[in-house]
């Protein structure tokens, strides 16, 4: 069964769009790369799995990714996929570790948003249990500024390894729609 790889900046729909997919796919589970960050790093003092704002000098998350979904299907076998969804990894990383021919991959941008747009939307869209409540707006911006830079390395990387970069800036709920029925086709 291939994985699924929802990768890119954040606020982009990562999540809500993983979340649609484990609705419509049997057997598939979401794994939160942020969490697996967050857990590892509370655990661990100088551990060298990050998120990419951390700045980390030798980041192993592409390679501990990897490993660890590799065993996870060796202990479950093939009937079960995983639909990974992280915003700290960047796709000259991803295909050092994934085997890109057994796994569909998605990045998400939102470039055509300035960070003040992103801000706002962060500000009228996201319920209380998200991340981005718990920030003032200039910690967020700081935040969303960083992740510009990264979104500009992200589709850089895209055209050279050619691998599918989607802007969901706009008309989410369409792109979203046409990725589900293209992911569907492929695994039928």
């Amino acid at each position: 069964m291939k994985n699924i790889l929802i990768l890119g900046t954040c606020r982009t729909g990562k999540t809500t769009f993983s979340k649609m997919l484990q609705k419509e796919l049997d057997n598939y589970q979401i794994l939160e790369v942020d969490s697996i960050i967050s857990a590892l790093q509370r655990t661990f003092d100088d551990i060298e799995v990050g998120f990419i704002h951390d700045n980390l000098e030798n980041n192993k998350l592409t390679e501990f990714i990897s490993i660890l979904i590799e065993k996870f299907q060796v202990r479950l076998g093939n009937e079960y996929g995983f639909i990974i969804n992280s915003d700290s990894i960047l796709p000259e990383d991803l295909i050092k570790y994934f085997d890109l021919d057994n796994t569909i991959v998605y990045y998400f941008v939102s470039s055509k948003l300035t960070v003040d747009e992103i801000v706002q939307n962060c500000r009228n869209y996201d319920n209380l249990n998200q991340w981005t409540t718990k920030r003032t707006d200039e910690q967020l911006s700081n935040h969303l500024k960083i992740a510009k830079n990264f979104e500009i390395k992200v589709i850089e990387q895209c055209k050279k390894y050619n691998i599918e970069c989607i802007d969901t800036s706009h008309n989410r709920e369409i792109i979203f729609k046409q990725l589900l029925d293209d992911i569907k086709s492929i695994l039928n």
